[in-house]
């Protein structure tokens, strides 16, 4: 199971290409998302969330290409494509079945989550039909997004903690290695740390190693 990550440095130049691979589903959005989130400048969540829509396609030639500096990100797949894209940016609205259901959440928040991060950057994320078939999910933003950590001092969910602690007791992991340690699926342990990381409590390194920051470190000795 593979995916391409594009990254266009110059229009006029081709592109720098990546096959990302992986056994399985959950471990393959991981190391896409790991790929493209080190050169992209658009919200991690909304990153986050238009890879893992992939799991609708099964990856089918699926590339992520990333142009202008990181501004604009195209998803495309040649899978079964989206009947109704007005549809699918409303909240509930999902074809998530019990397989998909294993991956991700499958509730119908994902499109809708990463358009709504997406507009309050003064960006937008537009659904298309691919050539041949499949679906292109283009999201992008004018400049540099602001910092979307919000209230700091929010309390984080029991998941999270689960997370932030088995950091402090480990140090600097991958989200391989948490998954592990907590028994969950790749993709699960990943989007609790992109979340974290969204709100400052996580950080990353290189090859994907998460390590809590100062703030983290801080709200986990008030929660416990």
């Amino acid at each position: 199971m593979s995916a391409r990550v594009a990254v266009y440095r110059n229009p006029v130049e081709p592109p720098r290409m990546r096959e990302v691979e992986a056994p399985e589903i959950g471990t393959l959005i991981e190391r896409v998302f790991e790929s493209v989130a080190g050169v992209s400048r658009l919200p991690l969540i909304a990153v986050r969330e238009v890879i893992e829509n992939l799991v609708h396609a099964g990856f089918a030639n699926a590339i992520v290409t990333i142009l202008d500096g990181g501004a604009v990100i195209r998803v495309s797949d040649s899978g079964p494509g989206i009947p109704d894209p007005d549809r699918a940016l409303e909240p509930g609205f999902t074809t998530a079945g019990p397989a998909e259901r294993q991956v991700i959440r499958g509730v119908g928040s994902g499109l809708p989550l990463a358009a709504s991060l997406l507009t309050a950057e003064g960006g937008r994320l537009e659904l298309t039909d691919n050539l041949g078939g499949g679906t292109v999910v283009t999201i992008s933003i004018p400049s540099e997004p602001e910092d979307l950590g919000g209230d700091q001092e929010e309390i984080v969910d029991a998941d999270a903690r689960m997370v932030m602690a088995l950091l402090l007791e480990l140090g600097p992991s991958t989200p391989d290695q948490l998954a592990g340690e907590l028994g969950w699926p790749v993709c699960a342990c990943g989007r609790e740390l992109v979340m974290l990381e969204a709100r400052g409590f996580v950080s990353r390194g290189d090859g994907g190693v998460r390590s809590l920051t100062p703030e983290g470190s801080h709200l986990l000795a008030t929660l416990f």
